[in-house]
């Protein structure tokens, strides 16, 4: 599959698949705040999308750079800064090239927004990560726990936009390779077939050790997402810390 974050992230996907509200973003933030060190620390949200936790960061005193690819979630959050009247720096730029060096205190990647690549272009990321922080810096990484996936898998369904446009949603899951590919598919106002195709590796926690400790990192914490509760096979999502060596 070609590249398939280039333009995906944009008001279609904000219509399918969306940001959690509000409250939600407030429970996370609270947790978030529980594993950080202390403000005024400074952290680097990767893939920040609208900027929903480097707001509430920044107004509990961190100093925040929120990283995106997509011009359309970059510019969102700088209105919601602005509006918020909190200084966040967002730089639009590419997760798998991060632009910056041993100048974090921490690094977050949350919402899943790691694993779109092969092992080697999700290594580099994770690698970036690694540079992007100081000795002693915290990476916190949350994403779908593979073992839920499994559990609780939905090859087909469906969804309606908010047009009225139904989208079928086709998935396949390669259990040896780890991949979930998903296709959407419906018909445009002309009645033209149109698709939307994406993938995401889901890893297992031997792997992600692994992987980390390849970036210069050791987890230090396994959970079952922002709950904080320890992670088991049925926890929906996988949140991992880690420490740069």
């Amino acid at each position: 599959m070609a590249d398939w974050t280039d333009g995906f992230f944009d008001d279609w996907y904000l219509d399918h698949f969306g940001f959690p509200d509000a409250a939600q973003t407030d429970v996370e933030s609270e947790a978030l705040r529980s594993l950080l060190p202390g403000p005024p620390a400074r952290v680097l949200d990767l893939a920040c999308g609208q900027g929903r936790h480097s707001i509430r960061l920044a107004m509990a005193g961190y100093e925040v750079v929120g990283l995106d690819s997509s011009p359309l979630f970059i510019d969102q959050a700088r209105r919601a800064s602005a509006n918020a009247e909190v200084r966040v720096e967002f730089v639009e730029g590419d997760m798998r090239r991060v632009p910056f060096d041993t100048e974090f205190d921490a690094v977050l990647s949350l919402f899943t927004s790691w694993g779109f690549g092969d092992d080697a272009t999700n290594q580099g990321v994770l690698r970036g990560v690694g540079r992007a922080l100081r000795r002693g810096g915290l990476f916190v990484l949350e994403i779908n726990n593979r073992d839920w996936i499994l559990q609780n898998y939905v090859a087909r369904d469906w969804q309606t936009g908010s047009d009225g446009t139904v989208v079928w949603i086709e998935r396949r899951f390669d259990v040896v390779g780890g991949v979930n590919a998903v296709s959407h598919r419906w018909r445009g106002p002309d009645g033209e077939p149109m698709v939307r195709d994406h993938e995401v590796r889901f890893y297992t926690p031997p792997e992600l050790t692994n992987m980390l400790g390849q970036a210069g990192m050791a987890p230090i914490g396994w959970y079952g997402g922002f709950s904080l509760e320890p992670l088991t096979h049925r926890s929906r999502r996988l949140l991992v810390t880690a420490r740069k060596d």
